[in-house]
């Protein structure tokens, strides 16, 4: 069952339009109405650039980022996870949270781990806060722009996503794979190869939470 207030905040945070000069008062109204509710997003340099990209359109009393750039697995496992846990403990008075995921481009090898660590944390998270409300939504890895990057290629990253969608393929569960990466191939503009212009990631932090409304709207009850 979602909850109104988690399913109003992110409506507010989806009215971003790329590319204008958005402000931030745009989301007072329904912020008002969702102040017990929460965003996570946790990745890797490009989560990074994302922050960079929404910083002055998008109110973070109720957002969060925990990210560092140039990591993967080790460090979610090792350091990401307790900021996570933290940032959930600090906050007690939101009872409703979306955590948003997207690593694994720095290293495919680690996709495997990645699904059973996500398990293993939801189960950890979930019983350690049965009064809350969270979900997970695992986003694809999104794709590389191959004529610039020599690190990664989209073979590489195909194989990626194809074991995270099997892995989170229950919808019953509470972690969603989310494919935005069919979408970027349509829209990006890379810097290096590897990372995006801001335009293009502020279109994907749109891209994200349209695709998390969809799909909370499907189970949604006010």
């Amino acid at each position: 069952m979602i909850k109104l207030a988690i399913f109003a905040y992110l409506l507010s945070l989806a009215t971003v339009t790329t590319g204008s000069s958005t402000s931030r008062s745009e989301f007072s109204y329904m912020k008002e109405k969702a102040d017990n509710s929460a965003v996570v997003f946790i990745g890797d340099s490009r989560t990074v650039g994302m922050k960079a990209a929404i910083t002055d359109i998008v109110d973070k009393d109720n957002e969060f980022f925990i990210a560092q750039s140039g990591e993967g697995y080790s460090w979610f496992k090792n350091t990401g996870i307790g900021q996570l846990k933290s940032t959930i403990s600090l906050h007690k008075n939101i009872n409703d949270w979306t955590i948003v995921t997207n690593f694994g481009v720095n290293d495919p090898d680690n996709a495997e781990k990645y699904v059973e660590e996500y398990e293993d944390l939801m189960t950890d998270i979930e019983t350690s806060n049965s009064s809350k409300n969270i979900m997970m939504y695992v986003i694809s890895v999104n794709p590389v722009d191959e004529s610039k990057c020599s690190s990664r290629t989209n073979k590489e990253i195909n194989k990626i996503n194809e074991i995270f969608e099997n892995g989170f393929e229950d919808e019953t569960n509470s972690i969603i794979y989310i494919n935005t990466n069919d979408y970027v191939k349509q829209i990006m503009i890379s810097t290096d190869g590897l990372h995006y212009t801001d335009s293009t990631y502020r279109k994907i932090y749109k891209k994200i939470l349209e695709s998390i409304i969809l799909e909370k709207s499907e189970n949604y009850t006010a």
